[in-house]
C-alpha cells in the first residue's frame, strides 16, 4: 500500500465522523437582517449587518456582541428564512415556539446582491 493512502483514508474517516457545524450559516448570504416582533406590547428586535454586527433588543434592554449573535442565530434558525418564504408560515413558526401571542412581525432582509426582501404581518 502506498504511503499517501493512509493519510487520505484518515481524512475521509474524520470527515465522515465529525459533526457538521451549521449554526448561523444562513447569515453568510445576508448583507443585512432586521426582525421585529411585537408581543404583549413588548418589542423584540434582532439585527445583523455584515460582516460582524449583531444586536438584540427586548423592550428597553439592548444586547450586543456574542450574546446578541447567539440570539440572532436562534431567530434565523427558528424562522428558517429564505427569499421565497411566506409570511403566514413565518408567523406560524413563531407562534408554535417562542412567541405564541405575536401581534406584529416585520422582517427586512437584504441579500449579498443588495436586493431587499420584506415581510410584514399584523394580527
Amino acid at each position: 500500500m502506498k504511503w499517501y493512502v493512509v493519510p487520505f483514508v484518515i481524512v475521509v474517516v474524520l470527515g465522515l465522523c465529525l459533526p457538521v457545524q451549521a449554526a448561523g450559516t444562513e447569515l453568510m448570504t445576508a448583507f443585512s437582517l432586521r426582525v421585529t416582533v411585537v408581543e404583549n406590547d413588548v418589542i423584540y428586535e434582532w439585527e445583523y449587518d455584515s460582516p460582524n454586527h449583531y444586536e438584540y433588543e427586548q423592550g428597553e434592554r439592548v444586547v450586543k456582541g456574542a450574546e446578541a449573535k447567539e440570539k440572532v442565530e436562534e431567530i434565523v434558525q427558528e424562522l428558517k428564512l429564505d427569499e421565497h418564504a411566506d409570511v403566514d408560515d413565518l408567523v406560524k413558526r413563531l407562534k408554535n415556539s417562542s412567541h405564541p401571542d405575536i401581534e406584529r412581525l416585520d422582517i427586512r432582509y437584504m441579500n449579498q446582491d443588495s436586493k431587499l426582501f420584506t415581510w410584514v404581518w399584523e394580527a
